[in-house]
């Protein structure tokens, strides 16, 4: 399977010839124009994971893609299917398994919204806005490094809990060039340590597991 890092926490999975996207957005970069799209997971209601303009771009050339949300945010999406925590869906190809419930607290013991993590054929975990962990083991997780709700010593702790064999960068928008290196610094330390190939993926760079 092929993967390539779209912005901040957006990400694309090809495996031969068709596509899974999770929560693209346009921040600076534009998102490239994919066909044959079998489905969009979008994590959360938060405006840096669902674009409705963006969404709709994709929708325009994949009119059958179907698009997995929450249960709060699938209001917000037509034709949009409410998954949670234990779903299991096959979409022409692809196994989507989805866990957690809630995304990270910001404020101590404050809910922001609900928010849903993907397995995506037992081997790539997207847990969007949260540290929650995979229902199985996966060869490839992409571990969140900076956000209001995340801090480097959780990254760290969620690297050493789910011991992938492959890591990426990922919810790194809101850092500067200079932060990213300082937080990246500390992700790539310990990974040596585990025996963790991790890795810091530009918007459209791409790695095959």
């Amino acid at each position: 399977m092929k993967i390539t890092k779209l912005e901040h926490s957006g990400l694309v999975v090809e495996n031969n010839g068709a596509f899974v996207i999770c929560d693209p957005v346009e921040i600076v970069e534009t998102l490239p124009a994919l066909e044959n799209v079998k489905a969009v997971v979008i994590t959360h209601k938060h405006s840096d994971h669902f674009q409705p303009d963006v969404l709709a771009k994709i929708r325009a050339n994949n009119p059958d893609a179907k698009i997995f949300t929450t249960e709060e945010n699938v209001a917000n999406i037509s034709g949009a299917t409410a998954v949670v925590d234990g779903d299991i869906v096959n979409v022409e190809g692809f196994d989507l398994r989805f866990f957690g419930a809630n995304h990270a607290a910001i404020l101590p013991g404050v809910i922001p919204c609900q928010n849903i993590g993907v397995v995506i054929n037992g081997a790539i975990a997207n847990p969007g806005d949260s540290f929650d962990l995979p229902p199985e083991k996966v060869d490839f997780l992409c571990v969140p490094i900076s956000a209001p709700w995340c801090k480097v010593p959780e990254s760290l702790e969620y690297l050493k809990s789910v011991r992938p064999k492959y890591a990426i960068a990922f919810h790194d928008a809101i850092l500067s060039e200079f932060g990213s290196m300082i937080s990246n610094n500390w992700l790539k330390s310990t990974s040596v340590d585990l025996g963790v190939d991790y890795r810091v993926l530009k918007p459209g760079e791409s790695m095959v597991i």
